[in-house]
Formats: C-alpha cells, sequence, structure tokens
C-alpha cells in the first residue's frame, strides 16, 4: 500500500470542499443569498474561481451561446447550478440536492463506476455533487487550482461532470454512528501507538499543535443553521485529523503510518456523513 507524503497529507485529511458544498446547498435551498455565497465561495476555496466553461460544453448542461471561451465566471457555474437542481424533488429521504464525495488512498468516491467524474474526485480527492431530476444521472463539480494567465495568478477552475448510472449509496451511518466509528478508529490507532513503544507523542507541545491545527480545519466556518450534531460531528473529524497530522509531522514520522492511515477513510466518512445529515435536517 502507498500512503501520501506528508506534504500531501492535509489534502487526506480536510479538503475546502466540505464547507463549500455546505454553503452551495444552502444557496440552493435559498437560505442565504448570493452575495453571502459567492463571499463565503472566496474565502473557502480562494479569491479567483472560474467555471471550466469547456467542460460544461461537454457535459451537455450549457451551450455555445451562454458561454463562450474556455472559461466563465463563478456567477455562470451558480446559474448552471440551479437550472439543474430547480426541479429535482425534495425531501429528507431522498438524495440531498448538494451532497460532498471525497476519496482517497484505496477509497474510491461513490459514483458511477468507471465515469470522468471518479476518475477525477479520484485525482483532486473531493467533489460537490447535485442531484439530477432523473436519479440515474448525478453532476460532479470537481475544482482544481491551475495558473490562469488571464488573472497571472493560481485560480480555482470548477470542472462539470455528468456521470450516467447506478450512484453507489454512502454507508448510511447517523452523526452518532460515525462518531463512534471516529472514537473507536482513533482508541485503535493510540493503543498501537503506545504498544509500538514511541514517544514522540508524549512531548508537552503536541496538546497545543492538535488544537492550533483543530481550529485551522474548523476554519473558515459553516452556514447559519447547520445542524449542531453535523457541525459537532464535523468538529470531532477536525480534531481527529490534527491528530493524525501532528503525528505524522513529528519525529517519529512515518513509522506511524500502519497505525494512523487507516484513520483517513474514517475521517472521510463522518466528513461526508455529517454534510448529508445537515442537508436531510435542513428539508425535515
Amino acid at each position: 500500500m502507498s500512503y501520501p507524503e506528508p506534504t500531501q497529507l492535509r489534502d487526506q485529511l480536510w479538503s475546502p470542499v466540505q464547507n463549500s458544498a455546505l454553503w452551495l446547498g444552502w444557496w440552493v435551498h435559498q437560505v442565504i443569498s448570493t452575495d453571502l455565497l459567492l463571499d463565503a465561495f472566496r474565502s473557502v476555496q480562494g479569491p479567483v474561481q472560474l467555471l471550466d466553461a469547456t467542460s460544461a460544453l461537454t457535459a451537455g448542461i450549457a451551450s455555445t451561446e451562454e458561454l463562450s471561451g474556455a472559461t466563465a465566471p463563478l456567477g455562470d457555474l451558480l446559474r448552471l447550478v440551479r437550472r439543474v437542481t430547480d426541479d429535482v424533488p425534495v425531501s429528507a429521504d431522498s438524495r440531498p440536492l448538494v451532497g460532498l464525495v471525497l476519496a482517497g488512498h484505496g477509497d474510491v468516491p461513490a459514483l458511477p463506476a468507471g465515469s470522468a467524474a471518479a476518475e477525477a474526485v479520484q485525482r483532486c480527492g473531493a467533489g460537490i455533487t447535485l442531484a439530477d431530476t432523473d436519479p440515474n444521472t448525478i453532476h460532479v463539480l470537481v475544482p482544481e487550482m491551475k495558473y490562469s494567465e488571464f488573472h497571472e495568478s493560481e485560480a480555482v477552475f470548477w470542472q462539470w461532470f455528468v456521470a450516467q448510472g447506478p450512484v453507489p449509496h454512502l454507508p448510511f451511518y447517523s452523526p452518532g454512528e460515525a462518531d463512534e466509528h471516529l472514537r473507536e478508529a482513533m482508541d485503535r490507532a493510540g493503543e498501537l501507538v503506545a504498544n509500538s513503544g514511541q514517544s514522540q507523542l508524549r512531548r508537552p507541545d503536541v496538546r497545543l499543535e492538535v488544537g492550533t491545527l483543530a481550529d485551522a480545519f474548523g476554519l473558515p466556518g459553516l452556514p447559519p443553521g447547520v445542524s449542531l450534531r453535523a457541525s459537532r460531528l464535523l468538529a470531532r473529524a477536525d480534531y481527529v485529523s490534527a491528530i493524525v497530522e501532528t503525528a505524522r509531522t513529528s519525529d517519529a514520522g512515518r513509522s506511524f503510518d500502519p497505525m494512523l492511515l487507516p484513520l483517513l477513510r474514517t475521517i472521510r466518512a463522518a466528513r461526508m456523513t455529517a454534510v448529508d445529515y445537515a442537508f436531510r435536517e435542513l428539508v425535515r
């Protein structure tokens, strides 16, 4: 099994797409204004964000008359999001209009197998899903950081994919169950670390490092009104993520890999569960 390098680890533990999915969903459900959404997107993902117009044209959700050139402004992305979600039935028991999909080493995304969307999420680690009136169709937005010649800076390019076929369902966990899985996985990892004879995690500044990282993972915040159970689960995932990163950047470094990296899948499952639960609670 190959493990992520320390410089790539944070991408495996937390993605800004998590927060972006929640802000976008709050906007789709008309809880927040467009101005607030745009401010949140820029705070979460970065100041320069563009729609990869070529991908939207290839996906067939826009015409060349609507989108000219290789890129389009963020407003065009939002307009297309409205278009595909407006007529989708909404209920607490159906697939949420907006969702979070994560992937990592040995952990394929919950998308139609072999689709370009699944490959993109596997490569980039995270995506935002949009429901369609056809239950066998799913839209996937995948952000990728690239250099923008027009802006002469790094920019987030949102790629749009449409995947056809049965969409695998996420393992259904309640926030309480997902939190318990996190606790159990963390306890197992802690026992393995203790039994390994490593003592590098006992230095006095570890609690401060973990707390600082957990705060960093939790920024820049969630939209107003997110379920308390969902926000608590995300906070737990942030805390466990901080422990993993602190351990891997300690003197022992990658010697902790067999003990800690299995936590990554549990962390991702907790984050997806929290986002899914937040949207279901929003429409109850």
